[in-house]
């Protein structure tokens, strides 16, 4: 019989990469880039602290050059304010106008009003279930103290957010759409279950969250449309 290689022969496929060379990152839309960018940032802050992650490490993370990151964000504080941005600003019960100017709706006044409250709770307490927005509200919590300045933009954004949002249940209320009651007074109020939903999350085992979730949730929907609604005339 004729003598055979004892050696296996080298398997089909590409050659391997030349040692030390990163394999190159696909090219990716840019709003897909930016979020890889901030889950990676998420990763570092989270890790690190602010003050001691490094633009190098959230670039390597993110599987970029330090000048790629840098063509996406100026700064290491512009990365830190974009992620409390994509994350962090509130969900809105009302939309562009106060339910007494949305003269669109075929619904009635209350089924109008459920709708919205229900779409409102649907994005709030879906959010809850992504990992990223209970780790970077997490974040702001043990950084934001130390780093205030930075948080500007992202503080004068939310601030403007619930503002315009104040002024349309003013609005609804003044025009009979919206009850007068301490949610109209206070628009944070609205809010103030998710932020307790939130903090649940990040303090509680998943089991005692699953169990108490929906009822937080149905409780806040019960609150919403026994407060906001105005009252039936006599």
């Amino acid at each position: 019989m004729p003598k055979t290689s004892s050696s296996n022969p080298p398997p089909a496929g590409p050659p391997p990469a030349a040692p030390g060379r990163k394999p190159q990152n696909r090219r990716l839309p840019a709003h897909e880039r930016r979020d890889q960018i901030l889950d990676a940032a998420l990763h570092e802050f989270s890790e690190r602290g602010f003050g001691a992650a490094r633009m190098d490490d959230i670039a390597a993370r993110a599987g970029l050059s330090k000048g790629g990151l840098y063509a996406h964000f100026e700064s290491k504080d512009a990365v830190f304010q974009a992620l409390m941005q994509r994350m962090l600003l509130p969900d809105l019960l009302f939309g562009e106008r106060p339910p007494s100017e949305d003269a669109r709706s075929p619904q009635s006044p209350q089924a109008a009003l459920e709708a919205l409250v229900d779409g409102f709770l649907d994005r709030a307490y879906e959010r809850l279930g992504d990992g990223r927005f209970i780790r970077t509200l997490h974040l702001l919590i043990a950084e934001g103290p130390r780093v205030p300045e930075v948080l500007g933009g992202w503080r004068d954004n939310h601030l403007r957010l619930l503002q315009s949002q104040q002024a349309m249940m003013r609005r609804a209320v003044e025009g009979g759409a919206l009850r007068d009651s301490a949610l109209t007074d206070m628009v944070q109020l609205i809010h103030a279950p998710i932020l307790l939903a939130a903090v649940l999350r990040m303090l509680q085992d998943d089991t005692h969250v699953s169990a108490v979730l929906p009822r937080l949730r149905a409780a806040h929907r019960r609150l919403l449309l026994e407060q906001l609604p105005p009252h039936d005339p006599a």
